[in-house]
């Protein structure tokens, strides 16, 4: 409540108490450290695409600033070289690039957010990993992503209705009536 909702609930005989959302404490107490994402090791991570609404995602047992610098690495030298179009596109189809962010770099000479970039989960465990990249990839949509595959792990299709949420109660309702009515077929 603000303090003028209290004192006007005071004028008229009721109890209210005023806490302020912004204190002290929270301008100076953080107990934890922020932690830099070039650092980050073991995470499954995206790589927006400036051009397009899609993303790369990806993942890395090694340090995340090293990868990233391989990408943009292999990304500048795919750009680098001056093609007209048709020779971009017998090039690109000659010689398969390492990730399929480099792909679409060589074949449609978008800008890459190298800067927007983000960690999207942290997984020490091999598998674990590899499963957390294809939820997300599956989660972003195979049409929004970058990706060649569907990540390095096969996610039966039966969890796309668990990835996909319903926004409201009412569509929850409606998407399980629809799942139970093929599922009685």
């Amino acid at each position: 409540m603000t303090f003028r909702a209290v004192t006007q609930h005071k004028k008229h005989g009721y109890q209210a108490n005023f806490k302020p959302h912004k204190t002290l404490r929270n301008h100076l107490v953080h107990p934890k450290d922020k932690r830099d994402t070039k650092t980050t090791a073991d995470c499954v991570y995206e790589i927006p695409c400036l051009g397009f609404t899609k993303s790369y995602i990806g993942a890395t047992s090694r340090l995340f600033g090293t990868r990233m610098k391989e990408h943009k690495t292999e990304s500048d030298l795919a750009s680098e070289k001056p093609y007209t179009r048709a020779q971009r596109k017998s090039s690109v189809a000659s010689a398969p690039k390492k990730s399929a962010l480099t792909d679409h770099v060589a074949e449609d000479n978008h800008v890459i957010g190298w800067e927007e970039a983000k960690i999207r989960d942290i997984e020490t465990n091999r598998k674990r990993r590899h499963i957390k990249e294809s939820i997300w990839i599956r989660k972003r949509g195979q049409a929004n992503t970058l990706n060649r595959d569907c990540g390095n792990y096969f996610l039966p299709h039966i969890y796309d209705q668990l990835l996909t949420a319903p926004t409201s109660a009412t569509n929850r309702k409606q998407q399980t009536r629809k799942v139970n009515a093929e599922h009685s077929i």
